[in-house]
């Protein structure tokens, strides 16, 4: 599977863009930007952002992963696209297998992780079990995180935007220390 997925998407060894012509950066990571709201159809099917195909297309990807994730103390679901989520694991296999931490990580994340087909429409069928532990319910929202992608149920992100915002009203500095 994964020298299929090498060739598929002029990959080399190291997750790298052979030729330059087709992704103009890709860094071992595909980057999605932006929010889109959507809303899961009877059969709990939702449309993959128009912009995050795209940029999956850059690469020939056919199928992301989910799994269930934590952010500002809020349940949501976390998406990468098929290679970055095998890098991911690739780093993963370098770690002690009896290390405590990792363990835990292996419990609560990959163990969860579900790989997802993106249908001719475009759209994903989310996993029940992702879907009840992330509280989606109509409509969803997908994020862009700086490693993949977020979806949350539109009320929790609604929430949890208004608290960032809140956030940086109450103090302007707050990411000053990000800074890069």
């Amino acid at each position: 599977m994964k020298d299929e997925l090498l060739k598929n998407n002029n990959l080399n060894e190291n997750f790298e863009v052979k030729d330059e012509t087709s992704v103009s950066q890709f860094n071992n990571c595909l980057s999605f930007h932006g929010n889109f709201t959507h809303s899961l159809d009877s059969k709990f099917r939702v449309n993959l952002p128009s912009e995050y195909r795209r940029v999956l297309s850059m690469t020939n990807e056919q199928s992301i992963v989910i799994t269930n994730y934590v952010s500002e103390g809020s349940k949501c679901l976390e998406g990468f696209s098929l290679s970055s989520w095998i890098e991911f694991e690739n780093k993963l296999r370098s770690k002690s297998r009896f290390d405590s931490k990792l363990q835990r990580l292996e419990n609560f994340y990959l163990s969860r992780a579900a790989e997802c087909q993106i249908d001719k429409s475009g759209r994903i069928l989310i996993p029940e079990y992702l879907r009840v532990y992330a509280g989606l319910s109509k409509d969803v929202t997908f994020t862009s995180s700086i490693h993949g992608f977020r979806i949350w149920d539109s009320r929790v992100w609604d929430y949890v935007f208004k608290e960032a915002e809140n956030a940086l009203l109450d103090n302007p500095d707050l990411f000053a220390e990000i800074d890069i």
